[in-house]
């Protein structure tokens, strides 16, 4: 199973939430991405047999300057509103390549720690 999150405030189609099972929500009030108000973090888990659906159902519902994010052992898939990366942490050069591009987009470096979002999939960056 592939595990991450979702906060549900970046998503242009909250439908894909239904694509996914969600085993947990949490709520925290914020600004981000030059939105305040109350988020609300749905830990999610995606099955292998889904997975590729899932990212390319994502890559069209999550809204520009966001990501979203799964993982599965030692594998992440961080997937953008335009584009889809897929490493593992000792792939440096990819995984600084979806960070970079993070940041082009407007992410603050602090909410694009790939390194700890693989190793804790249910938590924010």
């Amino acid at each position: 199973m592939w595990k991450g999150v979702i906060i549900e405030e970046s998503l242009i189609d909250k439908g894909l939430l239904q694509r996914v099972e969600i085993i947990g929500t949490r709520e925290a009030v914020l600004e981000a991405q030059g939105e305040r108000g109350t988020f609300h973090f749905h830990n999610i888990v995606v099955s292998d047999a889904d997975k590729h659906t899932f990212v390319a159902a994502a890559s069209y519902a999550v809204k520009q300057g966001w990501y979203l994010h799964i993982c599965r052992d030692d594998r992440m898939v961080v997937v953008f509103n335009d584009h889809i990366f897929e490493f593992s942490e000792k792939e440096k050069l990819k995984l600084e390549s979806a960070r970079k591009y993070g940041m082009v987009v407007g992410i603050p470096v602090a909410q694009l720690q790939f390194e700890h979002l693989l190793r804790h999939p249910h938590s924010e960056s």
